[in-house]
């Protein structure tokens, strides 16, 4: 069940560097998760990046992690996944035929326009979508009984791609919004201790 297999979820810090996952596990995982996420109109507005087994890649990611977020531990998981998966912007120029016709009729279609598929509200449907790829993603590795981690604390790569460049990451062409990482967790995992608010300062029935 959904339940039983996302409560195992940890936010993996450390993974086994030793013993790493075959890659038929990730393209298994990434193209079911293809196959039955949600998408507004099927556009997919995001593109991922698989980043396998690269330890220069991965490097490069620990250091524009560091910023000025005082993360740097806890942002280990980068430095040792074996599989990192970068989530980006995209802009759509291969939507179904309906949809182009709808936009020819005068519906409009941020994803699909040069001048709005980044702006704040595209960039807030485009994060809820790839909130829940990367959701049924973890939930299809987790059962195969890897563990998964989530990195937001990243240079920003429009106004420093300079940066992602100098540090080996020179094959983005456009916004990062999110790494999630997977491998098998390490020995070493240590839960951080920190707990959620309780379920009713949370929640509110009306």
């Amino acid at each position: 069940m959904f339940y039983d297999t996302f409560k195992q979820r940890k936010q993996i810090r450390f993974y086994d560097t030793k013993n790493v996952p075959d890659f038929s596990i990730i393209e298994s995982a990434l193209k079911q998760t293809h196959e039955i996420v949600a998408s507004k109109q099927n556009l997919i507005p995001y593109k991922i990046y698989v980043i396998n087994n690269k330890q220069m890649i991965n490097e490069g990611l620990y250091e524009l992690s560091k910023g000025n977020t005082g993360t740097v531990q806890s942002n280990k998981n980068l430095l040792t996944a074996p599989y990192q998966f970068i989530y980006t912007a995209r802009l759509v120029n291969d939507a179904h035929r309906i949809v182009h016709n709808d936009v020819n009729s005068g519906q409009l279609q941020p994803p699909m326009d040069p001048s709005e598929y980044r702006n704040i509200g595209q960039a807030k449907n485009t994060c809820i979508e790839i909130g829940m790829h990367s959701t049924v993603l973890s939930t299809l590795l987790i059962e195969k009984g890897l563990g998964v981690g989530y990195t937001l604390c990243l240079n920003d790569w429009l106004s420093d791609q300079k940066s992602w460049i100098e540090n080996g990451i020179d094959f983005i062409d456009d916004y990062v919004y999110f790494i999630m990482s997977a491998g098998y967790p390490s020995d070493d995992y240590v839960d951080s201790g920190i707990k959620k608010p309780p379920y009713e300062n949370a929640v509110r029935y009306v």
